[in-house]
């Protein structure tokens, strides 16, 4: 397995993985918005690739300053393809974007699910369920 950073060439499997955890109304992003991202600062995708070269898992992490932390990560959409869910992937996607962001410098890290079949892996990692006062609004 390599754990490494996207390349402009991995969009079409990232947006494959992202559709699985869309509903049917999703709209993939574009090449373009990965462009955009992959040129940032502070904004990284990642992803997992098997023995033969195949992506398999991605995530993203955003990086901002807080004044109390210095460096808050935010990580988002870890994905594992579906037919190789169950086999240790989330954990190696998990122990390299955390190790990449104690590398760039976040001293806290937050992470969101929907999914609460993943919360016994956050929780061996250190992650805690903390009670939220996350208020999201859609665009109408």
């Amino acid at each position: 397995m390599l754990f490494r950073s996207m390349r402009l060439s991995d969009t079409p499997c990232v947006i494959d993985l992202l559709r699985q955890v869309g509903n049917q109304d999703f709209i993939p992003p574009s090449r373009f918005w990965f462009l955009i991202r992959l040129l940032l600062p502070t904004f990284y995708i990642f992803v997992l690739e098997d023995e033969t070269g195949l992506v398999v898992a991605t995530t993203f992490l955003n990086r901002l300053p807080n004044p109390k932390y210095g460096w808050r990560g935010y990580i988002d959409y870890v994905v594992v393809e579906k037919s190789c869910r169950r086999r240790g992937f989330g954990r190696q996607v998990m122990t390299g974007v955390l190790t990449e962001a104690e590398r760039l410098g976040c001293r806290e890290v937050l992470l969101t699910t929907s999914h609460s079949n993943a919360q016994a892996l956050y929780e061996s990692l250190g992650f805690k369920a903390k009670p939220s006062s996350v208020l999201m609004r859609r665009a109408s």
